[in-house]
């Protein structure tokens, strides 16, 4: 069976300097009276539904498969490695996983329920800790 866990919130840095940012195309555009201007403000808003859509799923043979919204899906098949950081950075999540063709940064709201479930279901990959 395949459990699902959800991606952490955004921080209120980033959120902070999103609105900053919405808060400037409008007044820019409200100056120059040309509304196209607002159209940016789309695109904002379209990453904010994708990422709350995202959605990180283990599978019983320990892939892990992370299904995004409008931007499709990355399925990391042949999981070796899975690194926990303990710093917490803005950038990067705290997980990183390293599979047969790259690695893959996240950042679980669950984390210690997402760390246990995939060593139950991948015992042979490498669990560290940075």
């Amino acid at each position: 069976m395949v459990r699902e866990f959800k991606i952490r919130r955004t921080p209120f840095k980033v959120w902070l300097g999103v609105v900053i940012v919405i808060v400037a195309i409008v007044l820019m555009a409200l100056h120059t009276e040309n509304y196209w201007n607002l159209s940016p403000i789309v695109l904002p808003v379209l990453l904010l539904i994708d990422e709350q859509m995202t959605r990180i799923q283990v599978q019983e043979n320990g892939d892990i498969w992370l299904k995004r919204g409008f931007s499709g899906s990355i399925k990391a098949y042949g999981v070796m490695r899975i690194v926990l950081r303990k710093k917490d950075s803005l950038l990067k999540g705290r997980v990183t996983v390293y599979y047969t063709k790259g690695f893959l940064n996240f950042d679980p709201a669950d984390l210690k329920g997402f760390l246990a479930c995939a060593k139950e279901r991948n015992p042979h990959a490498d669990y560290r800790e940075e």
